[in-house]
């Protein structure tokens, strides 16, 4: 007795080879996929107006703003002092407003955002640096804060709790290739959270991790996002 019967055709070969592969690298890719904790820094409030110095191009003064930057509590500073650590490059994404668009918010973003972290005696220091292009200008943007003692049980990558930002205490300097304008925080705070639901690593965010094809062909609902790297 001869079975007749069709063979697979190849459509069908393939997805039942992508489905034995994926199988038999189930574990690694899970791992590669899994939930991570990472630390979300954000500032938000509003820019105070008139600005410091500069011309102020970009219509930010007196605008609001906020800004987040991600790093993972296990991070190597790139460098390092007795009491301070630095870190690069880091995700940022954000939202400005700006008065050249009736106020019409802006999304920002980069891929090689900077922390500063360092702790003294009367009060501890933050700094984050970062460029972008920002409605068709290229800028490099520096903020400094200064913290209450305290407030950075260690210059590591670590969450804590919020501070108030105000023209005390906190200025935001954007650069372009002819000016330099500084503007003061009117109000606003900072703060470093825990957060499990950001499971994407910053490589993946850059477009450029080895895992993501692979998984993204096993599960192809998965949605990954590369942040715009200026």
């Amino acid at each position: 007795m001869v079975l007749n019967h069709k063979l697979p055709n190849k459509a069908f070969a393939a997805t039942l080879a992508l489905a034995l592969l994926c199988w038999l690298a189930g574990p690694g890719l899970r791992g590669a996929m899994a939930t991570t904790v990472e630390v979300v820094y954000t500032a938000s409030g509003k820019f105070a107006s008139p600005q410091i110095s500069g011309s102020d191009g970009l219509k930010l003064a007196g605008e609001p703003f906020k800004i987040s930057i991600v790093a993972s509590p296990s991070s190597v500073p790139n460098k390092a002092g007795t009491n301070w650590d630095y870190f690069l490059p880091l995700p940022m994404t954000g939202v400005v407003y700006s008065a050249l668009f009736n106020r019409t918010p802006v999304d920002i973003s980069s891929v090689h955002a900077s922390i500063y972290q360092a702790l003294g005696d009367t009060r501890d220091a933050f700094a984050a640096t970062f460029p972008l292009k920002i409605l068709g200008v290229y800028i490099t943007v520096d903020a400094q804060m200064s913290l209450p003692a305290g407030t950075l049980t260690k210059p590591l990558i670590h969450p804590f709790t919020a501070v108030e930002l105000s023209p005390e205490n906190a200025t935001v300097t954007y650069t372009d290739t002819s000016d330099s304008t500084v503007l003061a925080i009117a109000a606003g705070t900072l703060v470093a959270e825990l957060s499990d639901t950001a499971n994407i690593t910053p490589a993946e965010r850059a477009g450029q991790d080895d895992v993501g094809e692979a998984a993204s062909a096993c599960v192809p609902r998965i949605r990954r996002f590369a942040l715009r790297d200026p």
